[in-house]
């Protein structure tokens, strides 16, 4: 559908309204916009507008800014999805095109570059002699003489007794990225005829023999070579021109024998015509190879070849301009994830159509504001570093959580009952977003479909919202006051809902107060689930500039430093229950905070409040006490953990060990039946039981329990 309206020429253009319906952008599959179109520097598709009732009323464009940082990094778009590349075995990572510039010597497989580690003085002169040996052509070489006169260089020290021409520069071969490589071939200038034994016992790929010169230069062969590596983790300057200053974040360009490199091989003695080195496949960004002259040296082909899955690549969007603030709701993706793989999603989204500013020092040397334009005016090597423009850009969002953004196939797709909230601010006009997938080298995960789902038009203007107090000494549940002001504008739908996320279950509201009234909690009743809390009000909308003032006070535990109470404003009403983020900021005068996040005691245990009740239960199926209840919070865990909880007799002998809870941070109950591994029923008397987080530093707590009939 997506991609046979984005070729229509006609474009229903949008008018905003009142009424509620949802915008839904989707990318990728058979009828999403092109994977490709969200790197287009013109671009990135259209999207379509529902109404209430589900019916689509107009089609939209999405435009970009050109002020994105749009990347793909070894991507494959087949079938309109994105996947890892899969380098071929037979394809020679290194070729150039020939008919490039006479200072570049690009690599078109990977989007890398050959260059070498001679100052930028010397590019001009090296690179045409350098680019014979990436060429593809086995007639035509990198050639060096040996001529008398000048010391050989190793190491920084001279040779004594030798001479030569003395070139100790090495070649620099950046891919642009890690990728998989297991075999490194380079050779002189062979001959049909003298050197056809050699031809023939390459390996495959192999040129025809046709492709030779019918002399042989063999005798130039390498007789005295380094070769080092390096992978993704090394960062470099682009090349010998990029001058060391604030832009390149003291970055350097690669040196002779740099030390930041690994040897993968060297040889003093080499006597191989044809070097092929073969080794376990690796992630290889960088390669440097130098040559020492012994004598007169060429290499006709430098080759690099591997097999596999690249190990991490990454898709980062162009800016996409929505045209309009958007109210951000859920984002999804259809994906598949093999064992071994992963894939991160992160969003940011905007105000401006440029996340960066600009700044310049005048005569007086005052550090002044500058526009894009006067910025790029300025030598790259006297420019100030840009700042990020934090005051309109969010911070890139944590990586969501893959498995709640995906698909779910048995439920309908205009029902958006699966996906995950957008965390990144709005509304917002702009918003980009970046993927980052990690393979095997024989197995690759991979996105069909991503979609954005959002309203056609926002709640409110902008929601401020910030909770009191801002630390706790303790983690038993502490009384919060949490308050949002929302401004609107006339266009604005409304709401009557306000979601605050409290990671822990709420113990007790004891008040909401509208504009300073109190709410009768009898007739609006707060919703309190595990995690977060639902505040229920009468529908707020209101002109531009009117004031309105929400405030709940309620009691939670705080379990881990930093804890951020976000929150969402939506009216019940609408049918998609699209959700508009509140911004941390000054909501009363009473609290100084203007934030959402809560700090706690830093250290002390993970495993905390243990409790087993009822002790002792009495399992005999009389519907009293049947089961023991073990809950425990845990503190200050922010990845996924183990937490295990087993049974013994007082002999020390396990009677059971129940299925793990996969846990962060929170309050959680383990349920135990009275019975065995066996599902028997456990005489009674006095049992032990083990509860085990499964952290860096393992935890533990112990206790007894009584089972009684």
């Amino acid at each position: 559908m997506y991609r046979r309206y984005a070729n229509c020429a006609l474009i229903l253009l949008f008018a905003a309204t009142q009424a509620q319906g949802r915008g839904e952008y989707q990318v990728g599959g058979p009828n999403g916009n092109l994977w490709q179109d969200l790197l287009s520097e013109e671009a990135a598709g259209i999207y379509l507008l529902f109404d209430s009732e589900g019916q689509q009323e107009s089609v939209v464009p999405v435009g970009v800014t050109p002020h994105g940082v749009a990347a793909d990094t070894l991507i494959d778009f087949t079938d309109n999805s994105i996947r890892p590349r899969f380098i071929d075995s037979a394809v020679n990572l290194t070729l150039t095109d020939p008919n490039s510039s006479a200072i570049k010597i690009p690599l078109p497989y990977t989007g890398g570059e050959a260059q070498t580690t001679d100052g930028c003085s010397a590019v001009e002169n090296q690179t045409p002699g350098v680019k014979k040996q990436f060429d593809g052509d086995v007639t035509t070489a990198h050639f060096r003489r040996f001529t008398a006169g000048q010391g050989i260089f190793s190491g920084g020290a001279v040779i004594a007794g030798i001479t030569g021409e003395g070139w100790k520069q090495a070649v620099v071969i950046d891919f642009g990225a890690a990728v998989p490589v297991n075999r490194i071939r380079f050779y002189p200038r062979l001959g049909q005829e003298d050197d056809l034994l050699l031809i023939n016992e390459l390996t495959n790929p192999r040129p025809e023999l046709t492709t030779f010169g019918t002399d042989s230069f063999t005798s130039n062969f390498l007789a005295w070579y380094e070769i080092r590596i390096g992978d993704n983790d090394l960062r470099f300057a682009n090349g010998p021109c990029d001058k060391v200053g604030p832009n390149l974040h003291g970055l350097r360009w690669i040196r002779t024998q740099d030390p930041q490199l690994t040897v993968l091989e060297t040889s003093r003695e080499n006597l191989d015509p044809v070097v092929e080195l073969t080794f376990p496949t690796q992630s290889i960004r960088w390669i440097t190879a130098q040559a020492f002259p012994l004598r007169d040296w060429e290499v006709a082909e430098f080759e690099v070849y591997g097999e596999g899955f690249v190990e991490e690549t990454v898709f980062i969007t162009q800016i996409l301009d929505f045209g309009q603030p958007i109210n951000w709701g859920k984002i999804r993706w259809d994906a598949d994830v093999p064992k071994g793989t992963r894939i991160e999603v992160r969003t940011r989204t905007g105000d401006t159509a440029d996340p960066s500013l600009y700044f310049a020092e005048n005569i007086n040397g005052d550090i002044r504001p500058i526009s894009l334009k006067d910025y790029q005016k300025i030598d790259p090597s006297g420019r100030l570093p840009t700042v990020y423009d934090s005051e309109n850009w969010s911070f890139w969002s944590p990586p969501y959580d893959f498995d709640a953004g995906l698909r779910d196939t048995a439920l309908p797709a205009s029902a958006w009952q699966d996906g995950t909230p957008l965390s990144s601010p709005g509304p917002s006009r702009y918003i980009q977003i970046a993927f980052r997938l990690f393979s095997t080298f024989t197995t690759a995960p991979h996105i069909n479909e991503l979609t954005l789902q959002f309203g056609n038009a926002p709640a409110a203007h902008e929601v401020l919202g910030e909770v009191w107090p801002l630390a706790v000494d303790t983690f038993a549940p502490t009384e919060f006051t949490y308050v949002i002001r929302p401004e609107f504008n006339a266009e604005d739908t409304g709401f009557d809902r306000l979601e605050i996320l409290t990671h822990a279950q709420v113990q007790n509201v004891s008040s909401v107060r509208l504009d300073g009234n109190e709410l009768d909690l009898n007739e609006f009743p707060p919703a309190i689930e595990t995690d977060r809390l639902v505040v229920l009000f009468p529908r707020l909308q209101g002109e531009e500039d009117s004031f309105k003032q929400i405030e709940v006070s309620f009691a939670v535990p705080v379990l881990r430093f930093g804890t951020e109470f976000s929150g969402w404003v939506f009216d019940s009403e609408d049918p998609d229950q699209i959700k508009q983020q509140i911004r941390p900021g000054n909501s009363t005068f009473r609290f100084s905070g203007n934030a959402l996040a809560v700090n706690t005691p830093v250290g002390g245990q993970l495993l905390v409040d243990v409790n087993a009740a009822p002790n002792p239960f009495t399992p005999n199926g009389d519907g009293l006490n049947e089961a023991l209840q073990i809950t425990y919070k845990l503190r200050e865990v922010t990845a996924d953990r183990s937490v295990r909880l087993s049974i013994y007799n007082l002999a020390g002998q396990l009677v059971i060990e129940l299925p793990p809870i996969i846990a962060r941070s929170g309050e959680f109950i383990h349920h135990w039946d009275g019975r065995d591994q066996g599902q028997r029923l456990v005489p009674p008397g006095t049992y032990v039981y083990r509860l085990q987080l499964d952290a860096e530093n393992q935890e533990e707590h112990t206790g007894t329990l009584s089972v009684a009939y």
